[in-house]
């Protein structure tokens, strides 16, 4: 293969990875009216699809009173099956690790509200089925009130949140209020796999060597 030829080709492996996982599920953006807090609580909201979707990432819009410098910077998400109207069995958790970005948009508690975005194992949502999504901004088994909320987004179709005190997922509570976040696919997400690594590094070695004879052919010496 030709020098341009396998240039072209490693382009192509590269430009082929997709940068950004694809928002499937929005349920609105934040707004300065309220929050809940979720350090001593989980706060769970319902989603649902019209058709099979994949999911493998969220984003929740958080605050604190003058902005989230009490995060202690441990996350657990879950994703629970719908017990009649309440979240019912696990289908889903772990800990991850947030980005977080400041959003700009006002928060009621001081400061902004802040844009946590994680990606986790991807989860096959089925059809026309709810599910509730769970945010817990501690880790496992911490349960003191930090202060950081999940802010508030207007009311929509879905149910309002519901809350359990302690997590301890048997006194879910109606908390009164629609949060800010949306749920990302499940393809791959920005990191692509081990064989398309292997592949762009071959790739690349072979562009280098190509190269580097490229450089060699063309010397010429004089006597």
């Amino acid at each position: 293969m030709s020098y341009k030829g396998l240039l072209a080709a490693s382009l192509v492996l590269m430009s082929a990875t997709p940068a950004f996982a694809a928002t499937v599920y929005n349920n609105g953006g934040p707004t300065i009216t309220s929050g809940n807090e979720t350090t001593a609580w989980v706060q769970a909201e319902t989603f649902s699809f019209d058709a099979a979707t994949v999911i493998g990432g969220a984003g929740v819009y958080l605050g604190g009173f003058g902005n989230v410098n009490a995060y202690d910077g441990a996350f657990q998400y879950f994703i629970f099956a719908d017990g009649a109207g309440t979240p019912g069995s696990v289908l889903a958790t772990g800990a991850v690790s947030p980005t977080i970005t400041d959003s700009g948009t006002p928060w009621a508690g001081g400061g902004n509200a802040y844009l946590f975005q994680f990606s986790f194992a991807d989860f096959a949502a089925a059809a026309n089925t709810t599910y509730h999504f769970g945010i817990h901004a501690s880790g496992a088994g911490d349960y003191n009130r930090d202060e950081i909320y999940w802010v508030t987004t207007d009311l929509n179709r879905t149910n309002t949140g519901i809350e359990s005190f302690g997590g301890t997922f048997d006194n879910w509570t109606d908390n009164g209020n629609e949060h800010a976040f949306f749920l990302t696919d499940g393809v791959a997400g920005v990191v692509p796999e081990p064989t398309t690594w292997a592949m762009m590094i071959g790739g690349i070695g072979m562009v280098g060597g190509a190269m580097r004879r490229r450089r060699v052919s063309t010397k010429v010496s004089f006597a």
